[in-house]
């Protein structure tokens, strides 16, 4: 159960957010972004951004995403992560942000339970803590979740069917055997080849630890010792790179289907050269913003903001989001140049994923050869 909730109620809320370009240079170790004052004379707080590890486009775009609002949200931002996917590292940084009084972490966790201590440590210090991506059930406030787990394993399946058929062999190439976020996908897509699909085949999964060079090595490996695969999915940003080096490296480009989830910017060499057909993804950058908002809106809520309600929609009048706070809350605007309604999930929901306290950002978005050059992340 949550650190902080015990009812479990249903808050529907609309989220906005105005969006400044900023040009990025390369991510560094910590990069921060300070604001003497926020939107409507907000103080500033502190809020960290800590994913898997650096490196990995995906989360150098939620930085991004990150660094467009935060001056307007009244941040005072730092983005910091292991140099390699390490759920003991991650705790080392939450350590060191506790003792720095941060007012707000966020983060995407390389694993479910071994953060758990140190991030309930951050939370009976009354720091806000806010998952996004992959997340940590029993020590966080609030989990943005990418997508509905259903939508997106359905997504890869059928691209995956279309190419190789109902009753084909296939593999799976994730990042490591407890990632939260991958451990769902994969479920889920079982679930739906259960029910669609039952022929086709889950002849293995290989785990390339978030690294390009092992995910292309376990990739290998999968295509020598199954001759008979026809479709490798990498549900990992380096075990997409990895998986279509190794199918372009033997010779099995549109012979061995590549459908996974991943951004299409670091790949489009693979979708020209035929080595990979189809990801699924979100926007990246988006769910950055919307995580510095849930952040701003978690701290308002936990320090007596009041309850938004219809008649104060805008984000001109600041409002609060709590745990389980009861009554629907509503927010009018755009986040990633788009307007959204969002929803608190109020329990669990076995379709979607969602668990208690969660937002589900976005559909998949779907990029093939005939699209991926529209998408620069």
């Amino acid at each position: 159960m949550n650190l902080r909730s015990k009812a479990q109620r249903k808050l529907a809320w609309r989220i906005g957010a105005a969006a400044a370009a900023v040009a990025m240079g390369a991510t560094s170790a910590v990069a921060a972004a300070p604001s003497p004052a926020g939107a409507a004379g907000l103080s500033t707080i502190k809020v960290a951004m800590v994913p898997k590890l650096l490196g990995l486009p995906v989360f150098e775009a939620n930085e991004k995403g990150a660094l467009t609002v935060v001056k307007k949200l009244g941040i005072s931002f730092t983005f910091t992560a292991p140099a390699t996917a390490s759920a003991e590292g991650q705790v080392s940084i939450f350590n060191s942000l506790i003792a720095q009084h941060y007012n707000v972490i966020t983060l995407s966790s390389d694993d479910p339970t071994v953060p758990v201590p140190v991030l309930q440590k951050a939370m009976k210090a009354g720091i806000q803590v806010v998952t996004y991506d992959s997340d940590v059930p029993t020590a966080r406030d609030f989990f943005i979740q990418d997508t509905a787990y259903n939508t997106i394993a359905q997504g890869v399946i059928d691209a995956t069917v279309k190419f190789a058929g109902p009753n084909a062999d296939i593999a799976i190439m994730s990042s490591t055997p407890d990632a939260t976020i991958q451990l769902a996908w994969i479920a889920a897509m079982k679930n739906y080849i259960k029910v669609k699909y039952p022929h086709l085949k889950i002849v293995t999964i290989g785990y390339g630890q978030s690294n390009q060079a092992t995910s292309l090595s376990q990739a290998e490996g999968i295509i020598h010792s199954y001759p008979d695969v026809k479709a490798i999915l990498p549900i990992d940003g380096a075990a997409v790179v990895g998986t279509a080096q190794a199918v372009a490296a033997l010779h099995e480009s549109g012979k061995i289907g590549v459908f996974g989830i991943g951004d299409p910017l670091p790949n489009q060499k693979y979708f020209a050269d035929g080595s990979l057909q189809g990801l699924f993804l979100w926007n990246e950058d988006g769910q950055g913003q919307l995580t510095m908002l849930v952040a701003r809106l978690a701290y308002e809520g936990a320090h007596g903001a009041p309850e938004c309600t219809a008649s104060t929609p805008t984000l001109t009048h600041w409002c609060g989001i709590r745990p389980n706070f009861g009554r629907p809350q509503y927010f009018s605007g755009k986040v990633a140049g788009l307007p959204y309604t969002y929803t608190v999930a109020s329990a669990p929901d076995k379709v979607t994923g969602a668990t208690t306290n969660t937002i589900i950002f976005s559909k998949p978005l779907e990029f093939t050869p005939a699209n991926y050059k529209q998408y620069l992340f």
